[in-house]
């Protein structure tokens, strides 16, 4: 009967939300991955303005080298491409460093949900970057077919490869590193188990 009755006030004070100790203990782990989170998603927003920059600086280095026209043409557009392209990547990474969260969170289910995104996003990414060579690709083989302006189609192709390239490796490694996380935080947040306590067994459940 005191089992049932245990388990009764236990099973109440979750469906009513008032903490149990061993719930609270929970938090640890939760806390952690959010730590994780937090230096993952600055470092990944780094390496993306670190790449960006070395686009700028190397594609305005090949166009004031080369010439818009004649047989530099192709490496004069592949920089040119290739800067604009780093610029805009600098301003996707200050934008997320600008807005990224001083201090990881402390809620379960606010750092589950963060998680999903950032594993979303970076998700939805990789399929952006294969979709920037594919058409990099096609810009290339159509640059070897005699349209007009070859050069420009072979250089801005090789540079859209370079990008969706660089970009899957770069988002490929956060978003490896975010399953192992996401995969943590489901099991730290939802985890059911029994324990001893002097008065006889209670049920603890991790939300």
């Amino acid at each position: 009967m005191r089992f049932f009755l245990v388990l009764a006030l236990l099973l109440t004070s979750v469906l009513l939300g008032v903490p149990d100790p061993a719930l609270a203990q929970s938090s640890g782990p939760v806390q952690e991955l959010s730590a994780d989170l937090h230096d993952a998603q600055r470092a990944h927003l780094w390496r993306v303005a670190a790449w960006g920059g070395a686009n700028v600086l190397g594609g305005l280095a090949l166009s004031g080298a080369s010439s818009r026209t004649g047989a530099s043409a192709a490496r004069w557009n592949f920089g040119a491409m290739s800067a604009g392209w780093g610029a805009v990547n600098i301003g996707i990474a200050a934008v997320g460093l600008a807005t990224t969260p001083d201090a990881p969170l402390t809620d379960p289910a606010a750092a589950l949900a963060a998680e999903r995104q950032f594993h979303d996003i970076l998700l939805f990414n990789l399929g952006l970057n294969v979709a920037y060579s594919a058409v990099g690709g096609t810009l290339l083989a159509a640059g070897y077919r005699g349209v007009d302006a070859a050069a420009r189609w072979r250089g801005f192709g090789s540079a859209l490869i370079l990008q969706g390239v660089g970009l899957f490796v770069l988002d490929g490694i956060a978003f490896v590193a975010s399953r192992t996380r996401l995969s943590s935080l489901l099991d730290a947040t939802a985890a059911l188990s029994f324990h001893a306590t002097p008065t006889g067994i209670a049920l603890s459940l991790s939300l």
